[in-house]
């Protein structure tokens, strides 16, 4: 404000000096009347400003009475709070321990109660089993006159018994779980159909359910069937991983070892072959590298 006072009274002195000419002095009073219309400006400006400081201070005020009244709601409304908390949630979850108490107490008779069942629902499936074979046996062809039993492969399958469905039936119960049926029903499919495309499968599955009843020799010769009479065919690799495990089950864990590094090179890059690397992993045996396998 000084400094633009100054220029004033310095223009305005300029301007009435006698000897300034006419055209500047002119200018002097143009911008003799800008600067007042900035000075006007500027008081204007700042009063707004101050004005607008006011009315923040006073909103301000506002604000922190408003806040202080919150807290003290918030103070009086935790005070309720607590009182309804002790009154009317801490009692109730009393009665309701003791509640899940006899809860607890009614789902081990439950408990109790649904073992007691599967129980009887094993015994009964067992005996359904037997009835199953009792049925079965009723049903093959009777013994030649003569006292003596005919040779199983010179015995023809019952009538309406094909080789397909017999192959289905015998899959069906092992997929259920009826192992002990299944096992005679591929033990007669060989019998009775030895010759066509499904009987590696057949002694492949033999072997396969007498491992998990931990037969392994009875496995062992089930395997081996399915490798010297048919090398080449579906099942080969899945016998030839399951002969070494039977292996290794028996203690003949270097006869065991070989079959999975047979099984890794043959089966390079399949799911067998990389369960056959795992297989000597975790017995301790390095894996056979597969990369030529892989080229070929």
């Amino acid at each position: 404000m000084k400094t633009t006072y100054s220029i004033s009274v310095i223009l305005a002195a300029a301007l009435l000096a006698p000897n300034a000419p006419a055209a500047d002095k002119r200018e002097l009073a143009q911008l003799q009347r800008d600067i007042a219309l900035l000075q006007d400006e500027m008081r204007a400006s700042i009063k707004g400003q101050n004005d607008r400081l006011v009315a923040m201070e006073s909103m301000l005020r506002t604000m922190l009475d408003q806040l202080a009244a919150t807290r003290t709601a918030v103070t009086v409304l935790d005070g309720n709070l607590k009182a309804r908390v002790d009154g009317s949630v801490v009692q109730p979850v009393a009665g309701l321990s003791s509640r899940m108490e006899s809860m607890q107490e009614d789902y081990r008779y439950v408990r109790e109660s649904i073992s007691e069942l599967s129980s009887k629902l094993s015994k009964l499936s067992t005996q359904v089993t037997d009835l199953n074979e009792a049925i079965r046996t009723m049903q093959a062809p009777p013994a030649p006159p003569g006292g003596g039993m005919a040779a199983p492969s010179s015995a023809g399958p019952p009538q309406g018994v094909s080789a397909e469905k017999l192959y289905q039936d015998a899959m069906r119960d092992k997929s259920s779980g009826n192992s002990d049926l299944a096992l005679r029903q591929f033990t007669d499919f060989l019998t009775w159909y030895g010759n066509t495309d499904q009987a590696p499968e057949a002694h492949y599955y033999i072997g396969e359910i007498h491992y998990n009843k931990k037969d392994f020799e009875t496995a062992l010769k089930a395997f081996d069937a399915v490798l010297e009479r048919y090398p080449k065919n579906a099942k080969t690799n899945d016998a030839r991983f399951m002969k070494g495990r039977a292996l290794v089950k028996l203690g003949q864990r270097t006869a065991g070892a070989a079959e999975f590094r047979t099984l890794a090179k043959e089966a390079a890059g399949s799911e067998l072959g990389r369960r056959a690397q795992s297989e000597l992993k975790s017995l301790g045996l390095s894996a056979p590298s597969t990369s030529r396998s892989r080229r070929k």
